[in-house]
């Protein structure tokens, strides 16, 4: 059994693997760290060993170090990389490009799913360019969701964070703060799909490439944009366990 972790900024999520297959998943905010073994179960079934991506601050990092070392359990962390699992990373520094987004981009590969945007909605939306030969393009970086409503409260006295609803005309200032957080990440990622048909049409593809969206906020920007895009929540778990997997391709990190 292999447990599979994505520590973001807000969250700890994890699944386990078997043969390929996700057997159970969960998830916690980081705040609870602590009891990530007791959630997850860590001591009445422990896996034969753990590999992670790791993006947020050091202390979440140190704290499961120590847990899976009080348990004895073999701890790996995934590194981004110039090449793995069949996708060539066009970062000007690959290992400078996030671990998750790296994951996410060779599950999107290995599910057969190029040329897409992979989409990856939580404290931050990163909008990236897969093509169809498995070429990670580049991508953007905005705030998501919460930190863009966060970013305006906190430099407007007269807005507060509670944000309503999207709708098509806002007549009031919380259903106008979410539907400016949501076209903003949803302009972000058509533009992103835009520049993504534009290098395919340059190569002779017509083909419009999909967008796939993962991440907490993932549900929350589907319904805004076109029939034939999907929500994969566990594409970053997936992609850890591939890079697990295929560790004679890419550096793991003790």
């Amino acid at each position: 059994m292999l447990l599979v972790l994505d520590i973001g900024n807000t969250r700890l999520k994890w699944a386990n693997f078997d043969g390929g297959r996700i057997v159970s998943r969960g998830a916690i905010f980081l705040a609870e760290i602590e009891y990530f073994v007791e959630r997850a179960g860590l001591d009445r079934h422990a896996p034969t060993r753990v590999v992670g991506s790791h993006v947020a601050n050091a202390a979440s990092k140190d704290r499961i170090e120590r847990q899976c070392a009080a348990l004895n359990l073999p701890l790996s962390w995934v590194a981004s990389s110039a090449t793995a699992c069949g996708v060539l990373n066009s970062y000007d520094d690959p290992t400078r490009l996030g671990t998750d987004r790296w994951a996410a981009t060779v599950a999107a590969w290995k599910r057969g799913l190029a040329p897409c945007i992979v989409a990856c909605a939580g404290t931050a939306l990163t909008v990236d360019q897969l093509d169809e030969r498995g070429k990670f393009l580049g991508g953007a970086i905005v705030a998501g969701y919460h930190a863009m409503l966060g970013g305006l409260a906190g430099n407007t006295a007269a807005l507060s964070v509670d944000a309503g609803e999207w709708t098509a005309q806002p007549t009031n200032t919380r259903d106008a703060l979410a539907t400016g957080a949501i076209d903003a990440m949803v302009g972000a990622i058509e533009h992103g799909q835009a520049r993504l048909a534009q290098r395919l049409r340059e190569r002779g593809i017509t083909q419009v490439p999909r967008i796939i969206l993962t991440g907490g906020s993932a549900y929350r920007l589907l319904a805004h944009l076109p029939a034939g895009n999907a929500v994969i929540d566990s594409l970053v778990l997936e992609g850890v366990y591939l890079l697990a997997e295929s560790a004679a391709d890419f550096p793991l990190r003790a």
